[in-house]
């Protein structure tokens, strides 16, 4: 006992003795917008120079600066770099707000891609992080300017479906991953015309993506973390950018209010005119955002911000059936015109969010940052899809229809400190407050339901320790679901720098989620949506994550990197809403507890030669689970295993008005099941007088047989235009600059990707189906002013 007083007294003395140094804090903004960066970095000059990057927030601080007077130079890609210098007085502290000018990027320097800086910021510790910004978002033609259409090019993140904007990061759920929109979770941020986010591109400021191993901080979810900072709004006068084009309209404005106020206007409408001329469809979404920044003074500011978003779709596909029936002689003996004619597919979903978040910003002291957040998150979804065939007397019946909603209900707060040069603490707390209902109907029968009222207490802990070239961020995070026991989450991260141009990572993480989405994917003809439940009578889903990696900087313009990972998911969750479907039961049980695994390698180059920049990523992996209700416990592949995955995104510079894009992805086929059976449901109509006739196929082996590879290559131009029609919409406008910006997507058209097989005539032959027999073409203008 004697010998541990001793260290601690010697631990504080030294504590002590290292904080009469000198600290160094304040935020980075741009000088024109007035916008703070993160990522931008901060380095004393010395003999031993020491720096840091902004955060989030813009907010930086180095401690244990010797010397009264110092030297610092503050950059950031894409601004001038800033040289400063610095006197402490006696307190020893000093807080500067520091503004960054644009630069004029000359024709050799563009890229779409940037190099992580290994000596400064908290990506040095972050493991399996990934940062993308609107100007790379842009470069990708199939993104058509989307969040989740572009992570998908990142390593580990894959496509669910093929017309679903789900992710599945990992070979995870896609339910298993946290969205954040400036800190609020958002529940389902997805658009249905377009298989697109909600989030407006040209309010975007930058896009996080943690694929794995992340920090205390984040809980909740145990595959990643996708989180999207907005703009605040300009005080340099009024700017935006109008976007008109044959298929979506855009519109961002941000203007001052007075000297210390700003705000930021954007909208979006889509208006989906082929289908609604071909199929004579009524659909269309929209969203728009709100924002409005108030900097009470240099250490104190204060963020509003409201988001809103709609998607209703209608359609009957029943006319384009016919078409496709007359343009078709045969299949076997059967005339295809006949079947068509008597066959319908009606496809009806609605779902919208609103969003509504305050947050209030305080540098404390130079050392000590707060950070508090209120908000409110609403969603609801009412999806229908049917498909009903008249054959003599029987009517062939198969729909379902779901509805969900949910409230969030959050106020968290953050506590950064950083006592010494070496040591930054970082501690929270947040409490939530949840309504989740859901339904569902399953071929005109009516399914289980729920209204559960859940509530969520929890704290974090977590402390980045910096010795000579190691680096440790152990952490922990309590959790507290329903007023039961507290849950412990520990988690650690590693690094070890070689030299400035290597270092080695790892980490640890054990993740509990308490609300899971359910698996519909196999019912609905195309699963847009997560549909929430919480398990408020189950034990939570459970995984461990071991993830260990290195980064290579290879010269100054080329960078690789390689992580290995394995996940253990102890405990995840599986819904049979087929069960006993014409049996009264809860929800809850139709909810069967399994585990699985997930494994793999993947390789990311990012670099430029020359005017050619962009990324190049290889993964091999593996993804497994086990449930006691399919194929009695035994062990298969998961359905969003891909084997390998190739993908890239370049952007070649070809003079400073005119630039090229191209994306391509190449990746096994996942694992489906091959039905070569059939269960026949008959139920009889009484209001029609119609024998209603449900089939469901059946296999003895879950996702037996793999699709075959898909592949896409996709092109992209963007034109600085200076006469025509677009510099007349220029100047209507009195705009800064207008480009035209033409995609061509699916340029291998003619190798037609066989998402599905579908059963045919008893199970005796199979119809593979794709979704992308054309190739695309998009075109319009973007005005900036």
């Amino acid at each position: 006992m004697r010998q541990i007083v001793i260290v601690i007294f010697l631990l504080f003395t030294c504590m002590h003795l290292w904080a009469q140094k000198n600290t160094l804090s304040g935020i980075i903004y741009d000088a024109r917008s007035g916008e703070t960066l993160i990522g931008a970095t901060v380095l004393i000059k010395g003999i031993n120079p020491v720096g840091a990057a902004t955060d989030i927030n813009g907010f930086f601080s180095i401690t244990g600066i010797q010397g009264k007077n110092i030297d610092a130079v503050i950059s950031f890609i894409g601004y001038t770099s800033e040289n400063i210098k610095v006197s402490f007085t006696d307190n020893k502290q000093v807080f500067k707000e520091i503004k960054l000018k644009p630069q004029s990027v000359e024709l050799g320097q563009i890229n779409i891609i940037e190099l992580s800086a290994n000596d400064v910021g908290d990506r040095e510790i972050e493991t399996s992080q990934h940062r993308l910004s609107p100007k790379s978002i842009k470069s990708i033609p199939t993104a058509r300017n989307d969040v989740f259409r572009a992570i998908k090019f990142l390593p580990g993140i894959e496509a669910t479906e093929p017309l679903s904007p789900l992710v599945s990061v990992r070979g995870s759920d896609p339910g298993e991953n946290l969205i954040m929109l400036d800190g609020v979770t958002i529940y389902n941020p997805y658009h249905f015309i377009s298989s697109s986010g909600i989030f407006n591109m040209q309010t975007v400021k930058n896009i996080d993506v943690l694929a794995g191993g992340f920090g205390a901080e984040y809980g909740g979810r145990n595959a990643s973390v996708i989180h999207i900072s907005t703009k605040d709004g300009t005080k340099d006068g009024v700017h935006g950018e109008v976007h008109p084009s044959t298929v979506e309209s855009r519109v961002f404005v941000e203007f001052p209010l007075n000297e210390k106020t700003t705000m930021m206007v954007a909208g979006r409408v889509n208006y989906d005119v082929v289908a609604n001329f071909i199929m004579q469809s009524n659909n269309y979404f929209y969203d728009f955002n709100l924002s409005l920044t108030h900097r009470i003074n240099a250490r104190n500011r204060v963020d509003l911000k409201y988001f809103g978003s709609k998607d209703h779709t209608s359609m009957n596909i029943n006319s384009f059936y016919k078409y496709m029936g007359n343009t078709m002689e045969r299949i076997g003996d059967t005339l295809m015109a006949d079947v068509f004619d008597d066959m319908n597919f009606t496809w009806q979903n609605q779902w919208k969010n609103n969003i509504g978040t305050a947050i209030w910003k305080s540098v404390i002291s130079p050392k000590l940052y707060f950070r508090v957040q209120a908000y409110l998150s609403l969603h609801s979804a009412n999806n229908f899809s049917e498909m009903k065939m008249q054959f003599e007397e029987i009517t062939f019946n198969t729909s379902t229809r779901f509805k969900s909603k949910v409230s969030d209900y959050t106020v968290k707060s953050s506590l950064n400190y950083k006592p010494l040069y070496w040591n930054e603490l970082k501690l929270g707390a947040e409490y939530s407050s949840y309504l989740f209902e859901n339904v569902s109907q399953i071929d005109n029968v009516d399914g289980p339901s729920s209204k559960v009222k859940p509530d969520l207490v929890s704290l974090f802990a977590e402390d980045k320790i910096k010795w000579g070239g190691l680096i440790v961020r152990p952490g922990v995070r309590l959790s507290n679901f329903n007023k039961k026991a507290y849950k412990i989450e520990p988690r650690i991260n590693l690094v070890y720098k070689v030299n400035r141009d290597l270092k080695f990572k790892a980490a640890y993480g054990k993740y509990y989620q308490y609300i899971i989405s359910m698996n519909t994917q196999e019912l609905e003809f195309n699963q847009f949506l997560d549909y929430y439940y919480p398990l408020n009578n189950a034990r939570p889903s459970l995984s461990y994550h071991y993830i260990a990696g290195v980064e290579k900087r290879i010269s100054k313009r080329h960078q690789l990197s390689a992580d290995i990972y394995y996940k253990n998911i102890a405990r995840t969750y599986t819904f049979d809403l087929l069960q006993s479907q014409y049996e009264a039961f809860a929800l809850s049980d139709k909810v069967f507890e399994g585990s699985g695994e997930t494994y793999g390698l993947e390789l990311l180059w990012k670099g430029q030669v020359n005017r050619l920049s962009g990324w190049l990523s290889y993964t091999l992996s593996s993804t497994n689970r086990s449930f006691p209700n399919i194929m009695d416990g035994k062990t298969y592949l998961y359905d969003y295993d891909h084997l390998h995955n190739i993908k890239g995104v370049v952007n070649f510079q070809a003079t400073k008005r005119i630039s090229y894009s191209a994306d391509f992805m190449f990746q096994s086929g996942v694992p489906r099941s091959v039905e070569n059976s059939m269960q026949m449901f008959f139920m009889y109509e009484p209001i029609s007088g119609e024998m209603l006739y449900s089939p469901q196929y059946t296999i003895d082996q879950k996702n037996s047989s793999r699709m075959p590879w898909v592949m896409s290559i996709n092109l992209g131009l963007e034109k600085k235009v200076v006469r025509g029609f677009g510099k007349d919409i220029s100047d209507f406008f009195n705009a800064e600059e207008s480009y035209l910006v033409v995609n061509v997507r699916n340029i291998l058209f003619l190798r037609r990707n066989v998402n599905y097989y579908i059963p045919f005539q008893g199970q005796e032959q199979y119809i593979p189906m794709g979704f992308d027999y054309l190739p695309v073409v998009s075109a319009g203008y973007t005005i900036k002013f």
